[in-house]
Parts: C-alpha cells; structure tokens; sequence
C-alpha cells in the first residue's frame, strides 16, 4: 500500500487505500538497483476507506510533526511526493526493507518474538474475529475481495476460541 497526506482524513478518522506501490527487481541485487512503481490496488475491493483506530491517528499526527522536521532539515534535497512514510529526503521507503527493521526493532525492544512485517495482518484478522468482529467487515477491513481469503488464509483458530464456542454451546443446552 502507498499513501499520501491526501489519503488520510485527520477529521473523519480514515485512511484512503489508492495506490500501491511495488518494487521491480533488476539483476543487481534484491534491494540495490531496485525500481519501484506506483499503480492501482490488484482488486476494486483494495480501493477502499479504512476507519483507523484512535491511537493509529495519533501516531501518525506525531509523525506528521516529525516529518515536518524532516523537510525542514533536508532543505533542497527534499523531494515532495507527499508520502506518509518517506526517507529523509522525501523519497518512498523500500516497502520490505526499510519497514522490517524497524519493526525488529520495536519487536526487540518489547520482548517479542520475531516476525514478518505481513503476520500483522493475520493478527489483526484473528484478534477481531475473537472480538465478534463480523467476519463481512474484516474482509473490507483487508481488502479481500472474497471473504474465503479472509477466513481460510488469514483467520487463526486459537485455543481459546474453540473453549469459548462449547462454553456457549453448553449454555445453549442448559
């Protein structure tokens, strides 16, 4: 996903999902000599409006005031794409690389175990189906745009969930 300052709606509390942008490997390297596109989501259900939570608001109002530092400093090397996550120069950030170390790094620092950065989306999914989520708004949550991605590829059934459902099983029959 690529966003821009435009894509995010500070008042009403959403994100714009419009662009993507994906890298195009060259036969230098993985990461050097890389290019990257911008272009449309795979799937008219990837465009679409997602209602961000209050803390993710407020995170990334104190990364607006950080990147605003960030011009400020890089003066005439700034280059303006209005990207929500740039380098600090203004540029698009690798979307694998420049992400997954500092999520090692947030992960380290909490005493975490390691993961991708993409296992996040299958937390959140599995997280607010516990949460009685309905399973149809997950999906456009996500993007998906058949709900058996969402349930088969993305849903985790843990342990607990399984107790919790003979738990209300038992009740039904009391």
């Amino acid at each position: 996903m690529r966003t821009n300052g435009k894509d995010i709606n500070f008042a009403q509390g959403t994100l714009q999902v419009r662009r993507t942008l994906s890298r195009l490997p060259t036969q230098m390297g993985k990461e050097r000599g890389d290019m990257y596109i911008e272009s449309e989501p795979k799937t008219k259900s990837s465009k679409r409006n997602i209602v961000l939570t209050g803390f993710a608001l407020d995170a990334l109002r104190l990364h607006h005031l950080r990147q605003e530092e960030m011009r400020r400093v890089a003066g005439d090397s700034w280059q303006e794409h209005d990207y929500v996550f740039c380098s600090p120069t203004g540029t698009y950030l690798s979307p694998g690389h420049n992400a997954l170390v500092q999520l090692k790094k947030l992960l380290e620092k909490a005493d975490l175990p390691d993961i991708r950065f993409h296992d996040l989306r299958h937390s959140t999914t599995t997280m607010l189906l516990m949460m009685s989520v309905h399973p149809k708004i997950v999906q456009e949550i996500l993007g998906h745009s058949e709900i058996s991605m969402t349930m088969d590829i993305y849903s985790h059934v843990l342990p607990t969930m399984q107790k919790e459902a003979i738990e209300k099983l038992n009740k039904a029959f009391e």
